[in-house]
């Protein structure tokens, strides 16, 4: 029987083979840990993980309002009309800004405690930061006490501390605007259909926002601009999905208890029972 060690050189393994990885660099080495890959599937989990933070803002109650653009050049644009993140120095980082530490640091958020959000989608303290990770380009405004802000990075590192730019007098929240890199994904591109389909869908999740889409980049398919605004929330999913169905009902069973919302109506069609849950709102 063949050694299956013979024939290779003894290498030495000491203190000097461990590598620590800082900061995001985990995130860049090994993106598949975090995002499940490199593929067109992982590039367009980095929009759905802005997009929860908003839909976090919404529905804590502070947001009504999301925007999602696809740009020319392929960068994404999510904006919202939340809280703004905080962009005083972080107690625990005094020379950096809640912002730098959020989008600089794996597990840094505010979803932790519940104290700012009693409910959250995505990666918890890791999404943003992955995102940036990821991204070759990365600006972030803040419009927060009439004053707005911004902090540009590219592949997770700060390419400057925050600044205040101008004023907002009629204007808050957070805006991201970020440019998947090429050294991780490859040729893959954001496709308008799938973006589309996945922004209405996340619409229906809670009645008491406002999705607007736009794309610069026109597939011949699928729409350039929309506004998703569902008031019934889940009810108006299973009616939609349901069409011209038979059912028991006139209308879908929908109720909005503390804990989460749930929607359901029975199809004529033997004992089959149709049930849609949602985040808890």
């Amino acid at each position: 029987m063949t050694d299956l060690l013979s024939g290779q050189e003894p290498t030495e393994y000491d203190a000097s083979s461990i590598e620590v990885l800082e900061g995001l660099e985990p995130v860049r080495k090994r993106p598949g840990m975090y995002i499940g890959g490199t593929d067109e599937r992982a590039l367009h989990h980095l929009v759905a993980e802005v997009l929860d933070n908003s839909m976090d803002e919404a529905v804590a109650g502070h947001a009504s309002r999301i925007e999602v653009e696809l740009l020319s050049d392929y960068s994404m644009v999510i904006r919202d009309n939340g809280r703004g993140i905080p962009i005083d120095p972080h107690p625990k980082f005094p020379d950096k800004s809640a912002l730098e530490v959020i989008l600089c640091t794996l597990h840094a958020g505010g979803k932790f405690s519940g104290d700012a959000y009693e409910t959250s989608g995505g990666l918890h303290g890791v999404g943003a930061s992955v995102v940036n990770a990821l991204s070759d380009s990365m600006v972030v405004q803040v419009a927060r006490n009439k004053e707005l802000y911004e902090q540009r990075f590219s592949r997770g590192i700060p390419l400057g501390p925050v600044e205040q730019v101008g004023a907002a007098p009629n204007r808050r929240g957070t805006t991201v605007t970020f440019h998947a890199d090429e050294q991780i994904f490859g040729s893959h591109r954001f496709k308008p259909a799938r973006l589309f389909k996945s922004i209405r869908s996340k619409a229906y999740l809670f009645s008491g926002v406002e999705i607007r889409w736009k794309s610069e980049i026109d597939d011949g398919e699928t729409p350039t601009t929309a506004t998703f605004h569902f008031p019934g929330g889940l009810a108006d999913y299973l009616t939609e999905s349901l069409g011209s169905a038979s059912t028991y009902a006139d209308k879908p069973f929908a109720s909005h208890p503390v804990a989460v919302e749930v929607g359901v109506l029975e199809v004529r069609r033997g004992v089959d029972l149709l049930i849609q849950n949602a985040m808890p709102v």
